[in-house]
């Protein structure tokens, strides 16, 4: 049965596909969406966008692949452990000086969107 959580939970996984393909391809602006700057001086910054994109895809097929197999129970728990990602996401952007409104807004809201997806599939 599809409730609300799993469409939530779905969502959520599309997103994390675009935010990853974005990383990959328009890395800079794709940067200053998650709060911070397109580009460095004295380091590969591409290197580390990389890296952000692989993370979020493989975050977004591991939610594609609980919705396929696992209960509802189990994809709550998984949503509420990866909460962690954006609250740390917001932290980074906090303390390297990003925009407030990104950190909190963008990075807090997330955080919230899992906590309540998490919640819902929990208690459904």
């Amino acid at each position: 049965m599809v409730t609300t959580a799993y469409v939530i939970a779905a969502l959520v996984g599309l997103a994390l596909v675009v935010i990853s393909l974005r990383f990959f391809l328009v890395p800079e602006a794709a940067a200053k969406g998650f709060g911070v700057p397109g580009s460095a001086s004295g380091m590969d910054a591409g290197a580390y966008f990389s890296v952000k994109a692989v993370r979020d895809l493989g975050t977004a097929l591991a939610i594609f692949v609980l919705i396929a197999v696992a209960d509802a129970h189990t994809l709550g728990w998984v949503f509420l452990v990866m909460s962690v990602i954006p609250v740390g996401d917001a932290l980074i952007v906090a303390r390297r000086g990003g925009h407030a409104g990104i950190s909190w807004g963008v990075h807090g809201g997330t955080a919230l969107v899992s906590i309540a997806a998490g919640v819902l599939l929990l208690l459904g």
